[in-house]
């Protein structure tokens, strides 16, 4: 199996003309991967500071 995965990867890297877009597109995936964690992270920063204003205005024992 790492026979197989050094080839591949000694066959790209002779020929960078199948390199370049296959970066790409890894970049794009990490790309969109990061960009959901971001906007998960808002998300929950939201929804952590309604629920702190709400427990600030009701009172913790609401």
């Amino acid at each position: 199996m790492e026979e197989e995965f050094a080839n591949v990867v000694e066959y790209l890297l002779a020929r960078p003309l199948f390199l370049g877009p296959i970066l790409l597109l890894a970049a794009i995936m990490v790309w969109a991967v990061l960009k959901k964690l971001l906007k998960m992270a808002v998300i929950i920063a939201i929804a952590a500071g309604l629920y702190m204003a709400l427990v600030q205005y009701m009172g913790p024992g609401f």
